[in-house]
């Protein structure tokens, strides 16, 4: 058994007997199973079980090899700390071109999906994501820059299946809205599916909630020079919830503002 309070054993041992933990976490086996099963040798299946059995993770019932609590646990983690940096690798050059003090917890990372934008074509990390608008009742969402693409896509949206949007934004971000924008949202009389917040903090990214009965998803969209680079999508229960603490905390620091009246 490994000493007391030190896993580096145990880290040691799950990510080199991977896949024997993984079997046996299907079903019981005894060895010649295991051999058939995993397609080792039988000496290294021996050390394997050897080892295991030695740190705990696995144990002898009636002639099967089964896991044991510390085992259950200990490949569960494992496996969830595989996906997450594998996730993270994924999204590596989009996670580079966010500000130092960007915070992104770990879970968005375990079974994200990475959307990249094409060299002369940015608008294509957003296909996806737009699709996934249609079946939506409700955007929630940080807006550090604010793009035609966006206010066209939210516009339409709204005109052909009703979507409601609550939006927030930098102070410079609701100036650029104003400008630009607002005679396009008055003029659809569209003010009835917008809500805005505006800031005085900056927004490291454009952080989203797509709301909706079914599977809610939460997305990540990173710009940079003024464009969109990528885009990281998640909807396990665990990113959409961090998703909606991390608006709920800019949230509960915005005020709520027009876009046709200055404040």
């Amino acid at each position: 058994m490994p000493k007391s309070g030190d896993s580096t054993e145990l880290r040691a041992t799950l990510h080199k007997r991977h896949k024997v933990l993984t079997a046996l976490a299907t079903t019981p086996q005894t060895k010649p199973q295991l051999i058939e099963t995993v397609g080792l040798s039988r000496s290294t299946i021996d050390r394997a079980i050897n080892t295991l059995e030695e740190i705990g993770c696995i144990e002898r019932h009636r002639g099967d090899y089964q896991l044991t609590q510390i085992g259950r646990v200990s490949l569960t983690e494992h496996e969830r700390y595989k996906e997450t940096m594998d996730g993270a690798v994924r999204a590596r050059d989009f996670l580079n071109a966010l500000p130092d003090d960007a915070h992104i917890d770990p879970v968005f990372f375990n079974g994200v999906t990475v959307q990249a934008a094409a060299p002369h074509a940015p608008e294509s990390a957003l296909e996806a994501s737009i699709t996934q608008l249609e079946t939506t009742d409700r955007l929630v969402g940080l807006a550090p820059v604010i793009l035609s693409l966006y206010t066209d896509v939210l516009t339409s949206l709204v005109r052909d299946h009703g979507l409601q949007s609550e939006i927030l934004l930098q102070e410079s971000t609701l100036d650029s809205l104003r400008e630009y924008y607002q005679d396009q949202f008055s003029a659809m009389d569209m003010t009835d599916h917008f809500d805005f917040y505006v800031t005085d903090q900056e927004l490291p990214y454009a952080l989203w909630i797509m709301e909706r009965d079914k599977h809610p998803l939460a997305g990540i969209t990173v710009h940079e020079n003024g464009g969109v680079r990528g885009v990281l999508t998640n909807d396990s229960t665990d990113a959409v919830r961090w998703a909606r603490e991390e608006y709920t905390q800019y949230l509960d620091h915005a005020t709520r503002v027009t876009v046709d009246a200055p404040q």
